[in-house]
């Protein structure tokens, strides 16, 4: 069932090239993956955002950024549940809510057809399930959480994701889900196969980028 939803991911879009230019987009806040796509901001404000530090984290849950509103236009409420994405000095950071279902911002780091971030582990069930965390193979499964220091160190647990910029569908970074991307490109395929470190996020990252540039 697992491999028909990896499948599912890449198969049912044609893939298209939004964000191979991350010089296209304009800055601030976008609503929508819809609005990103048509580089139409809903905010056009001086947003500020800033790197959370692990007391903050631990103490408070969510991913690991924050955005202010230099001018204050654009409401705290509005920022924390409004807005898909803000994009700023060519970063698009993604709102947690919309990805792992927490809150907070995620950074883009890698950008293009495929993006990469590090959201939070998500404490939803049905977010873990349809990331497949809890699948014993992804290496990502745990039992109930309690207690502080247990709560604080899921905290700051983060996982990779690639996340198609062409419709907002996510899977997790692995070794089964880059085969099935790879799957229209033989050449790079045999490449990853001769890879010695297959489960190596380096070596994931690497195709992934290459994978961008198709």
């Amino acid at each position: 069932m697992r491999r028909y939803l990896i499948l599912a991911f890449i198969c049912t879009l044609s893939i298209t090239l939004f964000g191979q230019n991350q010089l296209f987009y304009k800055a601030g806040g976008y609503s929508t993956l819809s609005d990103f796509h048509n580089n139409t901001p809903n905010y056009l404000d001086t947003f500020i955002v800033s790197k959370r530090t692990i007391g903050d984290i631990k103490a408070w849950g969510g991913n690991d950024y924050k955005v202010e509103s230099l001018t204050g236009s654009t409401t705290k409420k509005v920022i924390k549940n409004q807005i898909w994405g803000i994009f700023n000095n060519d970063t698009l950071y993604l709102n947690g809510l919309y990805v792992t279902g927490l809150i907070g911002y995620s950074k883009v780091e890698i950008f293009g057809k495929y993006c990469f971030l590090k959201p939070a582990f998500p404490v939803s069930p049905k977010i873990q399930k349809n990331l497949g965390l809890n699948n014993p193979q992804s290496g990502y499964m745990f039992g109930a959480v309690g207690g502080a220091i247990q709560g604080a160190q899921m905290a700051v647990k983060r996982i990779p994701l690639i996340y198609r910029i062409s419709d907002g569908r996510t899977v997790l970074l692995s070794k089964k889900s880059m085969l099935v991307l790879l799957g229209n490109y033989p050449e790079l395929k045999n490449n990853f196969l001769k890879e010695t470190k297959q489960e190596s996020e380096d070596i994931l990252l690497k195709y992934l980028k290459l994978l961008n540039e198709k």
